[in-house]
């Protein structure tokens, strides 16, 4: 369009020129009206285009001007940063983007070098990606690590590609930190379910183990009094009737307590923490517990004062005092004693123990006590059978109330297995 325009005006001066020279030429002529008409014509008509042709510019001024506008904005807040580099990296252009990436004002990244910027274990990454851009003349990626203010490191991303010029190269930066943090989140859980698959199978092994015992001590007297029925007298059906109902009573035991457990695995126990007072609690439980503990002469020593007032589910709180205290007369000697106690603790928490005067452990197997994984059970001084199964009960229940729970013993002496609950704030 500028073409014609020039070639319009040139020919108009050529005229111009043609007509002062015949002017000068034919001094004292008159030119006739209807060449001054004729010339006027074309002035106007010349004149008219002009004016169109500065119109059509003036339009396609704004659009490019539009259009450079909207590309700008476009490239200042496009959601990842562009760069121009040299081929030794230095910064020759920047958005907006990029610069608030790099957490500098753009006037201060102009001319200088980006690997200012990369920490100094991903840099021989980063020359690695600016050399091929420059010798393969295609696009490259690489994933970098930035060093910005106050220590900080961001994950970044880095594609770029050889400008037209061949002299620089245009470069996108992309902040991959959160999709970073992410993976390590999932690989982190990743591992940790796997261990816990782990010690799961591990426990379901000892489990089925210590599960064969009451089975097949209910077998062998099914089994005898099947075969030797006509011949046994009734002392001795009684006592395999005994024995069979302890073998019973054991199974049915590990069996109710693999079953809260695996509720709890599943998240179906339901949680609804209240104010209790302890003591009705425990007498509640003591009660639950008085057959086993009669059959071996042991006495429960309950210590708790009637004013000790937690905040626990009445459910969970009740299965934790029966198994330890199970356990307390499983461990214990015919004619022992277990003490039940709880003493207000600070950052109000209420610490409840039970302690036995039994056979207590080494060092070696109360570490061991409360992990899924590890095979704690052992028999009880009269051969009760003994899982670990219930602590781990006790020990899920106890941090779901909020508490923590552990053991003090020794080997020959007893022991004393405590935990604590939030107690009720006083008013």
């Amino acid at each position: 369009m500028s073409d014609k325009v020039e070639d319009n005006a040139e020919i108009l001066r050529r005229k111009a020129e043609e007509l002062l020279k015949n002017k000068k030429s034919k001094e004292g002529s008159d030119v006739s009206e209807a060449d001054v008409r004729r010339l006027i014509h074309e002035l106007e008509v010349h004149q008219i285009e002009l004016e169109i042709q500065n119109n059509e510019l003036r339009h396609a001024w704004a659009q490019a001007e539009v259009a450079t506008n909207k590309f700008s904005t476009l490239y200042d807040f496009a959601p990842i940063g562009y760069f121009t580099l040299s081929g030794n990296g230095r910064i020759i252009e920047a958005n907006l983007t990029g610069s608030q990436l790099l957490g500098k004002e753009r006037f201060h990244l102009i001319n200088n070098q980006f690997g200012f910027f990369i920490t100094d274990d991903t840099k021989p990454v980063f020359s690695l990606f600016l050399e091929k851009i420059f010798s393969s003349k295609n696009k490259e990626t690489c994933e970098v690590t930035l060093s910005l203010h106050y220590n900080l490191k961001k994950f970044v991303q880095l594609a770029g590609i050889l400008a037209e010029n061949g002299k620089e190269c245009l470069v996108t930066l992309n902040d991959i930190d959160s999709l970073k943090q992410a993976e390590a989140e999932i690989v982190l859980k990743n591992e940790a379910l796997m261990k816990l698959n782990a010690e799961k199978d591990k426990f379901f092994l000892i489990l089925a183990h210590d599960l064969r015992n009451p089975f097949n001590s209910l077998l062998g007297f099914t089994q005898l009094m099947v075969g030797e029925f006509p011949t046994l007298t009734k002392a001795e059906i009684y006592k395999i009737a005994v024995s069979m109902r302890k073998s019973a009573t054991n199974l049915f035991r590990l069996l109710e307590n693999l079953l809260e457990w695996s509720r709890v695995q599943r998240n179906l126990t339901t949680f609804d923490p209240m104010a209790l007072l302890l003591k009705p609690e425990l007498k509640d439980c003591i009660i639950f517990v008085r057959e086993s503990a009669v059959v071996k002469n042991i006495e429960i020593i309950d210590e708790v004062s009637e004013d000790i007032e937690i905040i626990a589910d009445k459910n969970m709180l009740e299965s934790v005092l029966r198994n330890l205290i199970n356990n307390a007369i499983k461990f214990t000697h015919p004619g022992g004693k277990i003490h039940v106690s709880a003493k207000p603790m600070t950052d109000n928490l209420v610490e409840i123990s039970v302690k036995d005067t039994g056979i207590g452990m080494k060092q070696s197997l109360s570490d061991k006590l409360f992990q899924i994984d590890e095979k704690t059970g052992r028999r009880g001084t009269e051969g009760e059978p003994s899982t670990g199964l219930g602590l781990i009960l006790c020990r899920e229940f106890v941090v779901r109330n909020g508490g923590t729970i552990g053991v003090d013993s020794t080997d020959g002496k007893g022991s004393r297995f405590y935990f604590t609950l939030p107690g009720k704030e006083k008013n």
